[in-house]
């Protein structure tokens, strides 16, 4: 039989307010689900160049290509009424 190492345990204590902070976003993962489902694809014909562009914004943001295009929309949308 052979012998097993213990597993690595993680050596940095979190503090009590990350402790606080991980357990009340608990609840924001349904709320995230359920405003996903009432989301409906859409497809749509971008140039090669522009994508890059809203890649590289939206990593800067660090959000997702489509929260980026959703949130210039919004705001476009917002400053034409």
């Amino acid at each position: 039989m052979a012998i097993a190492k213990n597993p690595k345990r993680n050596s940095v204590a979190a503090s009590e307010e990350q402790v606080q902070a991980f357990i009340s976003g608990a609840g924001q993962a349904a709320v995230a689900a359920e405003q996903e489902q009432n989301k409906k694809p859409i497809m749509i014909r971008v140039d090669p160049g522009m994508i890059e562009r809203i890649d590289r914004a939206a990593k800067r943001l660090g959000i997702s290509r489509s929260a980026f295009i959703v949130s210039s929309a919004a705001v476009r949308l917002e400053s034409m009424e």
